[in-house]
């Protein structure tokens, strides 16, 4: 009798060690953070390092790193830990470009830690392209969602669109179907009033490749 339960205490201690293993197993490999068009996401550091912006695309640069484009005013400096807004477990990446004229700027993303996608939130970016005045665009932004309007002057490296935007939407993409054709810099004047300056994707991009740095030779995911 003895023998006996000593075997049954050993089967139901086997069943309970499975049942632990599947669980951990389980929790390991819970879904990772979807990246893409729109995506809200935040800096730390110091005090002075914080700041909520939107990334405008994910793809690979040429020296085959996942990346995401974003405006170069949310870079306040390179190597802040970023963190996807609604993932706040832990960074999933680190910032690494911030540019000026246009306002363009770069994140380095760890491929560990995310899913990255072409299309999220109404918005899909396949390419980069150039914008014209009267084209009809929609953007989607951390701060404002969904908005959509046209492309009301061209400044060359700045776009300007009623496709308007408020804080925390900087970095947004603005899109002419699947063509990435701008990235949210600022409202020209009140917020959700006046027209949104972009910064032209493709005279970004072109810069950036121009750069070598971190993000040169950008493609989308998917592209």
């Amino acid at each position: 009798m003895t023998i006996m339960k000593y075997a049954r205490l050993g089967v139901v201690s086997a069943v309970v060690l499975a049942f632990a293993a599947t669980f951990t197993g389980t929790a390991a490999a819970a879904p990772l953070p979807v990246v893409g068009p729109g995506s809200g996401f935040v800096t730390t550091g110091g005090l002075d390092d914080l700041t909520a912006c939107s990334i405008a695309a994910v793809g690979y640069d040429d020296a085959g790193r996942l990346v995401a484009l974003t405006a170069g005013h949310c870079i306040l400096r390179t190597g802040l830990p970023v963190t996807l807004v609604g993932s706040p477990a832990a960074p999933v990446g680190t910032t690494a470009v911030g540019h000026w004229g246009p306002d363009y700027g770069v994140i380095v993303l760890d491929p560990t830690k995310v899913t990255p996608v072409s299309s999220l939130n109404g918005i899909t970016v396949t390419d980069i392209g150039v914008g014209s005045v009267g084209q009809p665009v929609c953007k989607s932004g951390l701060g404002s969602g969904l908005t959509c309007g046209s492309i009301v002057d061209n400044r060359g490296s700045d776009l300007m669109s009623d496709a308007i935007t408020v804080w925390a939407d900087s970095g947004a993409p603005l899109v002419a179907g699947t063509t990435l054709v701008g990235i949210a810099s600022h409202a020209s004047g009140t917020p959700l009033v006046s027209p949104t300056a972009y910064a032209s994707a493709s005279e970004s991009v072109r810069l950036l490749g121009a750069s070598g740095a971190a993000g040169a030779g950008f493609r989308p995911i998917g592209s």
